[in-house]
């Protein structure tokens, strides 16, 4: 039987998320989700959707998006969802391109599923047409 999660311990995962994301360490990302874990972008690129399934499949996808980006990613809202284990967070990012230096910054509304402390599912939506938003990938 699954344990749990209360909305306090569901923030610090997404913290530690965003946190793992702004040093850029993969590894230290992919320990917050489950083995099952489902990264669904809707919006990935103007009329193009995307899932990538199963958290070693996530990992060489983050991978390869690391070494694109720097974000810095910070909560601005949150509803919890305790029957559905569920965190719909809004957030903003700031950030740049490694390769430019070009600045990058977009708003999200991510639906966060939890399971035993980790993340299981995260379901993303951005502009997809904020500044080469959509050349990542």
């Amino acid at each position: 039987m699954s344990e749990k999660t209360s909305m306090d311990e569901a923030i610090a995962v997404v913290e530690r998320c965003f946190a793992a994301l702004l040093k850029q360490d993969v590894d230290e990302l992919c320990e917050n989700y489950t083995e099952d874990y489902v990264l669904e972008l809707p919006y990935f690129k103007p009329g193009e959707s995307m899932v990538v399934e199963g958290r070693e499949s996530v990992r060489a996808y983050l991978g390869n998006y690391l070494g694109v980006q720097q974000m810095n990613l910070q909560l601005t809202g949150t509803h919890w969802i305790p029957e559905e284990q569920l965190l719909i967070a809004e957030y903003f990012c700031d950030g740049r391109f490694l390769d430019t230096g070009e600045p990058y910054a977009n708003r999200y509304v991510g639906y966060w599923y939890l399971r035993d402390g980790q993340v299981r599912r995260l379901r993303e939506y951005y502009n997809p047409q904020a500044p080469r938003a959509s050349a990542i990938g």
